[in-house]
């Protein structure tokens, strides 16, 4: 078509509309008849009262595509679907009607653009046939608006014959001003013309030229002032960041005619949001499930900026939307208004390979222009060529892949050079991978603009040596290329670096003297040859050597002294190949030589003398007064004299020379390890033990990886424990290493080492960090070994009491490791134990249905774990199975799944009924033995959770599963009479959610009033009457109750002695507890996280539960079925908060409250004696006959 390439992206962008001339070329190309260019002509131009198939009212009929914009601005022709800004709009017309220059200021993400396009322009083009030249200010805002210019004025030209007419405008309008150039645009036009500078705020973040701002905004201050606004052809509209108008106003002239001419744009009202969402879906004809605009809108809430958060969530229901409805459901898998970015951010991240995801990483943190710590104005979106990407490894798919999910946009600049950017600053403020990137990165990110800055200088002149970095910047440019790695840093950056320390040699070298020379100038693999011809004229050449030391004659410009370390070395070098002195003078300065030089001088002074030789083995064991050592360069010398393999002398020094190796740069180690030879071997162990050591930087740690991943390829056993112990992100290759290894005794000599690891025992005495380490090493040999399909004792080794650290962390292990679904499910079935059934479980759990290998093997898997909910006795298992149906296909229905209370106990869970006409399962407890509170080492604690007490529980008793919800909460207390429970619907706002901020006393009669509903006949009580000594508080009271202090830490534990039922790792807290990390500051229904090894949901964290005890501080003897003191003020809470760290979600912590006070972070769950077991029980009246 020879069409500029902007021009082609704009318009099918549609961020402007094509000319005739575009669709007389457009229609040609593509091979339509001519006479569709009358039929598209109209269809661009058409307005929604003109358009064919719309309504009187305008509504658009098609639905073709989406009629919400995502992350993208609305464009002009997206007018009709365009709500919820119309007084605004209004207002803009209004303005821009009398004044030249106009500025549509708001938040980030308030939609200016979109006002812009969808609001202005197409009222502007029904009063006439208004011409536009839309442009972002970017680096160069000048060539910016030349472009837009050119291109309108000359859509016939081609790319490179506008580049040149832009150019040259631009150039004009730097020494002249703006005017001209837009009266000539707006006089060949023939038409009025608005300039839309769009995204101004570019002006300050990309635009690094401070005199070309301050001369932009005054050339726009001047063309305010020449064009009075009733009068005026041509007119400016500016969209500018709230947060960058004082930059903008700074300027005072520019100041003076913007200022009272600025439309504010306000995040929109609840009734212009329901507008926005309403009113596209009733043009598509699409239906919205009852309830679910107002669910959108309180979700939405009044914050600027959410506008993009909901059109993308809005656009993610479009394409889940179902039969022509958007549904609740959807709405949650997309991850509502605040995660709907983010979930789909995640959902594509996590879809990447590792090797995409450490590009994606690279490609998003080069996208986004960070702002320094302190300074105003956020981190921005930055538009970037593609050819600066070029160097990242499958940058084209990660880029396809983002692009594919609205969160990239590509676009090409105005020489017609792709370009990607992040589609919206709502993307960097809602993904909270990305925000954790950029805080994590900041400063090197920081040096990067700087750098980059620099290399535009250098790419203007580069055969102009003061433009590369010199100094302090040279010396911080390769620390960061260093310590980043070449990864990190764009390829173009790179080059510009080392093209700045070519230059800083080149000065140093200059003057060297052609001969000598070549022993500082050759490469090192190069120089034994050079030295080898150099040795044929030694009388002349040593002598001309010990001039240059000496100073007396000058290998470059200026002195001697001007020679580095390594060409004194080399120099020293050539000598020491015929003086013993020298040589003793090179065994001391080993320090800073790199390993090929040094491969090179092994083979200088071989063979090596005695006393070289001792005085290198005495650099081995040596580290200077700085703490530095040379024990590495001499063990490079040393290599072919390397003892055999019973001599322990390389041994005892391994762990040192492996610490020492490992510190080297990156790039050098291959040649490190190839100069070290023999050596290697007796490394391997105190490599590997660093490896998995967690206590080491993981830099190093990672680079042991690799050294070993290339040097142990035949041990099976080291790469065992790699696996099991190393960096997480190295597992997949350390096992792809393994499993594809040809060699029979690699993979046996693995799984033996593996088995091993798996069988280590707990220490008697560990701390909290050791045991979580043991029990992460543990499960990663356990995931390894079920990749090798061996199974060996892992089954046994899945057991809750009393530590569950391993059994915890190979459930959520496993997933990550590529155990096949398959395996967990065959292990499931053969599972002769309950605790391994509910760890395998919760294994299954991290698995979506597609991780199976076929639909079928998925449903067998469903199947069996329908079975388990319905016959397994076990709490545990009968809850996991309900958490594990939840998170796949909702099949368990609660209300369908009945159990009366199992009198020979063989049963340890039953349900019952409510009278909301659902059903409350219960745990059964059996009486046992616990140690009450928190050892002294256990993180975190408090004094008055100790000391420990060894506390019995004489009679079982039962726990419900879930806390009392508000739905059941609210019916006891209409049918009781009870008042007084707050509006909770900012904590609480589901009947299906915990109730919160009842007291203590209701709580009591809570129970109370359930047992009368249930077990007719019962006692009666009196409700509402707030007495301490609760009928429901009595030994002898049999219906239900609040759970003792003991009982519940009982029940909570589950037979563990660790922090959590789960074990110590504090990092697995948000799969089992609402806390303030995770919980959103509310509550949640029971069921999303996973339950504890009782059953219990949401025993961790989400409320803190009303305990029956007066608190007091435990005192340290022993207990038997403790219930508190006889009376007190204050009532004891457990379990933590969705408001509190994980902290206060252990299981020994405590809290109390007085029990007629009222809390949001306060609920409660019901608990009740029940009887001993009978095993020998046949039939009857079953025992609680009001279960079931």
């Amino acid at each position: 078509m020879r069409f500029p390439g902007q021009i082609v992206t704009e318009v099918e962008r549609g961020e402007q509309a094509p000319t005739e001339r575009y669709l007389e070329k457009f229609v040609a190309a593509v091979g339509l008849p001519p006479q569709q260019i009358v039929v598209l002509w109209e269809e661009f131009r058409r307005t929604p009262s003109t358009a064919a198939g719309a309504s009187a009212q305008g509504t658009v009929r098609d639905r073709g595509y989406c009629p919400y914009r995502g992350l993208y601005a609305f464009r002009e022709q997206d007018a009709p679907l365009y709500h919820g800004r119309s007084s605004v709009a209004r207002r803009l017309v209004r303005t821009i009607a009398h004044v030249s220059l106009a500025g549509v200021v708001g938040a980030s993400g308030s939609g200016k653009s979109s006002l812009v396009h969808a609001g202005l322009i197409p009222a502007l083009r029904r009063q006439e046939d208004w011409a536009v030249a839309a442009f972002r200010p970017g680096s160069h805002p000048y060539a910016a608006l030349a472009g837009a210019l050119v291109e309108l004025a000359h859509p016939e030209a081609t790319v490179e014959q506008n580049a040149a007419a832009a150019a040259s405008m631009a150039e004009r309008m730097r020494t002249g001003g703006i005017c001209s150039s837009i009266e000539q645009t707006v006089r060949r036009l023939d038409r009025p013309l608005l300039v839309f500078a769009d995204q101004f705020e570019e002006l300050f973040t990309h635009c690094r030229d401070r005199q070309e701002i301050e001369q932009f905004l005054a050339h726009l201050a001047d063309f305010a002032q020449e064009h009075p606004g009733d009068t005026s052809r041509a007119k400016t509209v500016l969209t500018l960041r709230g947060d960058f108008y004082g930059r903008a106003v700074a300027h005072r002239r520019f100041s003076d005619v913007l200022q009272d001419h600025v439309v504010n744009l306000p995040p929109m009202n609840r009734a212009e949001l329901r507008s926005a969402i309403v009113e596209p879906a009733r043009a598509r004809q699409l239906n919205l499930e009852d309830g679910l605009v107002d669910r959108i809108l309180d979700d939405v809430g009044s914050e600027p900026g959410n506008l993009p958060l909901l059109e993308f969530a809005l656009t993610l229901l479009w394409d889940r939307q179902s039969s022509g409805k958007l549904t609740h459901t959807a709405y949650e898998a997309v991850g509502e208004v605040v995660g709907a970015i983010a979930t789909r951010a995640e959902e594509v991240y996590s879809a990447l390979s590792p090797q995409q995801q450490d590009t994606s990483r690279q490609l998003l943190t080069r996208l986004v222009r960070v702002a320094p710590i302190g300074e105003e104005g956020e981190d921005a979106r930055r538009r970037t060529p593609v050819a600066e990407l070029a160097g990242l490894a499958r940058v084209d798919e990660v880029i396809a892949a983002l692009t594919d999910a609205r969160l990239l946009v590509t676009d090409s600049d105005e020489q017609g050079r792709p370009t990607v950017e992040v589609s919206h600053e709502a993307v960097i403020r809602s993904w909270n991978r990305l925000r954790s990137w950029l805080d994590g990165d900041r400063q090197f990110l920081l040096w990067q603009q700087r750098t980059r800055r620099r290399y535009e200088d250098w790419r203007a002149g580069p055969d102009d040596p003061s433009t590369a970095l010199h100094g302090r910047l040279l010396a911080e440019a390769e620390g960061w290329l260093q310590s980043q790695g070449s990864d990190a840093v764009a390829s173009d950056l790179q080059e510009f670096i080392r093209h700045s320390a070519d230059i800083h040699r080149t000065e140093q070298h200059q003057q060297a003297l052609a001969q000598v020379e070549q022993l500082l100038t050759v490469k090192t693999d190069e120089l034994l040859a050079v030295m080898t011809q150099l040795a044929l004229h030694r009388s002349v050449v040593d002598e001309r050597v010990r001039q240059i030391l000496r100073g007396e004659v000058e290998l470059r410009a200026g002195a001697a002294d001007d020679l580095t370390h390594e060409d004194i070395w080399r120099l020293r070098l050539f000598l020491a190949g015929a003086d013993p002195v020298e040589a003793a003078w090179i065994g001391r300065n080993l320090r800073g030589i790199g390993p090929r030089a040094l491969a090179v001088a092994r083979q200088i002074l071989s063979p090596i003398g005695g006393v070289l030789r001792e005085q290198l083995r005495e650099a081995l064991l040596d580290t200077g007064a700085d703490g530095t050592s040379a024990r590495l360069h001499a063990a490079v010398l040393l290599a072919d004299t390397a003892p055999p393999p019973d001599d322990d002398r390389w041994s005892g020094i391994a762990q040192r020379l492996t610490a020492e190796l490992l510190e080297q740069d990156q790039l050098h180690l291959p040649a490190w390890l190839a100069a070290l030879g023999p050596v290697v071997k007796y490394l391997l162990e105190s490599l590997t033990a660093t490896a998995v050591d967690t206590s080491v930087r993981e830099t190093v740690r990672e680079t042991a990886v690799s050294v070993l991943q290339e040097v142990a390829a035949d041990r099976g056993d080291l790469l065992a424990r790699l696996a099991s112990g190393g960096p997480e992100h190295a597992y997949t290759e350390v096992v792809r290493r393994l499993t594809q290894n040809p060699i029979l005794a690699v993979h046996e000599a693995a799984q033996t080492e593996l088995r091993s690891i798996l069988q280590l025992p707990l220490p008697p005495t560990s701390t909290e960090e050791k045991r979580v380490e043991l029990g992460r090493y543990r499960a990663a040999a356990a995931c390894t070994l079920l990749r090798f399909s061996r199974t060996d004792g892992i089954l046994e080794r899945m057991v809750t009491a009393p530590d569950p650290e391993f059994a915890t962390q190979f459930a959520h292990q496993a997933a990550q490791r590529e155990v096949p679904a398959e395996a967990l499910t065959g292990m499931l079935a053969e599972a002769p134990d309950t605790q391994a059934r509910y760890y395998l479980m919760m294994a299954l759990g991290e698995y979506r249905p597609d991780s199976f290998s076929t639909a079928a093997q998925f449903d067998r898997t469903e199947r069996l774990i329908l079975d388990l909910h319905r016959s397994d006795p076990s709490a545990a298992v009968h809850s996991a199975a309900c958490w594990l149906d939840r998170r796949w296909n909702h099949r368990i229905d609660n209300t369908e799944h009945t159990a009366p209370y199992d009198p020979t106990g063989h049963r340890a869970w039953f349900t019952c009924a409510t009278p909301l006409g659902g059903r409350l399962t219960f745990s059964v407890f059996r009486p046992g033995s616990l140690f009450v509170g928190s050892p002294e080492d256990e993180r975190e604690r408090s004094s008055y959770e100790g000391p420990r007490r060894p506390t019995t529980l004489t009679r079982s008793f039962a726990v419900c599963n879930a806390q009392v919800t508000r739905g059941e909460f609210e019916t006891f207390m209409a049918q009781t009479g009870r008042q007084g429970l707050p509006d909770i619907s900012e904590w609480s706002d589901k009947p299906s959610e915990p109730v919160v901020a009842p007291t203590w006393y209701e709580a009591a009669d809570f129970g109370a009033w359930l047992t009368t509903q249930l077990a007719p006949g019962s006692a009666p009580v009196e409700f509402g009457a707030d007495v301490d000594d609760h009928p429901v508080n009595q030994a002898e009271w049999a219906g239900f109750r609040l759970p003792t202090e003991a009982e519940w830490e009982y029940a909570c534990r589950a037979g563990t002695t660790t922090a959590y039922s789960f074990g110590s790792d504090r990092r697995l807290i948000d799969a089992y507890a609402w806390t303030s990390t995770n919980s959103g500051l509310k509550t949640h229904a029971a069921g999303i996280l996973r339950p504890n090894p009782a059953g219990l949901f949401d025993v961790h964290g989400q409320c803190w539960e009303w305990c029956s005890d007066w608190y007091a501080l435990y005192g340290s003897e022993a207990e038997s079925d403790p219930r508190g003191p006889e009376s007190g003020d204050r009532r004891v809470l457990r379990g933590g908060c969705w408001n509190l760290s994980a902290r206060y979600a252990r299981s020994a912590c405590r809290n109390a409250h007085i029990p007629s006070n009222r809390n949001y972070y306060i609920t409660f769950r019901l608990a009740l004696t029940v009887p001993e077991p009978a095993p020998a029980w046949e039939g009857g009246l079953i025992p609680l006959p009001w279960s079931g």
